[in-house]
């Protein structure tokens, strides 16, 4: 497909056949076998030694899986991309992609979502990987971690989960690739709708595409997008490893694909009016938004973003800790309460009984996350009927 120049054009057609002779469906089509023949020995052996293009086995490589993994590659500008069975599956190949091994030392960020944090930590950091964090808001310090160890790889977020939190990412990629450290950048909150890092010269791009790619709360699956001298690792450690996306999620995905600008740009139309007015309820001891002129990344995200908008995430602090925030989502009859973020709706998560629940007390309090935490997930409801729920479940 033609590379067009309008990114919502891209949306749309992205991942669409034009390889069968004469006609083809107008929808992607969904081809779910898990073998495929060939027309004769020669060319099976050619497609498994990689000397020409095709498909023999879906562990390796289907046909709606890779339509999928194209039209994200699409859409993050990146020269390859790899789909996965979730997006835990997709950070862990990028890791691999990167060529982390005993002796190594990574890099996070101190705000990254708490199961990397934990994947990092508890996996590789048994295998003898070297983990550190630092505050990837703090540049200063980031040039002096960077220089005093010298890490194979600089691991953070577009946008932090929970408090919204955003780097200055050309900076940050500037300063790792002096020291020659490879940075893997997670853009599941941003979408590609308000920055692509690789543009910035990230190395590889990472999405858990069962959040808002998808957007409907009925596929899980990740990808992992980057330069071309990553291909062949990340094809490696799906055949390997055996994390292959179903043919079937990967159809569902791409479906989403097609309706990610109109949902994501309402999203976050949605979530700044939200914040504006839960703040100006001053029901809540704090609430965290980009968008919002006092939260500490306003101007990070007003220039990184240029003003395509803030990310479709609110984060509250709740009076009265955590009996405060079970009381309050046991009120809640419209919004829900569910561990993600994404979908068309507006859905409750408690950092501190899920997505942090393994984060030590020491660890969230530099995040800044406590057990007054909240995270809102905005959906495509009419705004008055979300604050509404929130506004009367706290009453």
């Amino acid at each position: 497909m033609k590379d067009f120049i309008s990114f919502d054009t891209r949306l749309i057609h992205a991942g669409q056949s034009r390889t069968w002779p004469q006609q083809y469906p107008t929808a992607p089509p969904l081809i779910s076998g898990t073998s495929f023949r060939a027309e004769s020995p020669e060319e099976m052996d050619a497609i498994l030694s990689g000397d020409r293009p095709g498909f023999t086995y879906s562990r390796h490589a289907n046909p709606t899986v890779e339509a999928f993994s194209e039209a994200v590659r699409l859409l993050e500008d990146g020269a390859t991309a790899q789909a996965f069975s979730s997006g835990m599956a997709a950070l862990d190949a990028a890791l691999f992609a990167i060529g982390l091994k005993s002796g190594d030392s990574l890099l996070l960020s101190r705000d990254l979502y708490g199961a990397t944090m934990t994947l990092s930590e508890e996996i590789w950091g048994d295998m003898g990987v070297h983990i550190e964090t630092v505050d990837v808001t703090d540049l200063e310090q980031v040039h002096g971690v960077l220089n005093r160890l010298r890490p194979k790889g600089l691991v953070l977020e577009t946008l932090s989960n929970p408090l919204m939190k955003v780097p200055q990412l050309g900076q940050l990629v500037r300063l790792a690739h002096d020291v020659d450290c490879q940075v893997v950048v997670d853009n599941t909150f941003a979408t590609p709708i308000l920055v692509r890092p690789i543009d910035l010269r990230a190395d590889l791009v990472v999405h858990s595409a069962t959040k808002y790619l998808g957007g409907h709360g009925d596929a899980i699956g990740g990808v992992v997008v980057g330069q071309i001298g990553y291909a062949s690792r990340l094809h490696q450690y799906v055949k390997l490893r055996g994390s292959t996306l179903s043919a079937f999620d990967a159809w569902l995905l791409l479906r989403g694909i097609k309706t990610l600008s109109v949902r994501f740009e309402r999203q976050c139309q949605n979530a700044a009016a939200v914040a504006e007015r839960l703040s100006a309820s001053q029901r809540f001891t704090r609430v965290y938004y980009p968008g919002l002129d006092g939260h500490p990344s306003h101007e990070s995200a007003r220039l990184l973003f240029s003003g395509r908008g803030y990310g479709a995430v609110v984060a509250v602090d709740v009076p009265g800790g955590r009996n405060g925030v079970f009381r309050l989502l046991s009120r809640l009859t419209l919004v829900g309460s569910a561990t993600t973020v994404g979908d068309v709706y507006t859905l409750c998560l408690y950092p501190r009984m899920a997505s942090h629940r393994h984060q030590s007390a020491e660890v969230l309090a530099a995040m800044g996350v406590s057990d007054q935490t909240l995270r809102i997930s905005i959906g495509l409801e009419a705004v008055d009927d979300i604050v509404a729920d929130i506004l009367n479940a706290m009453d």
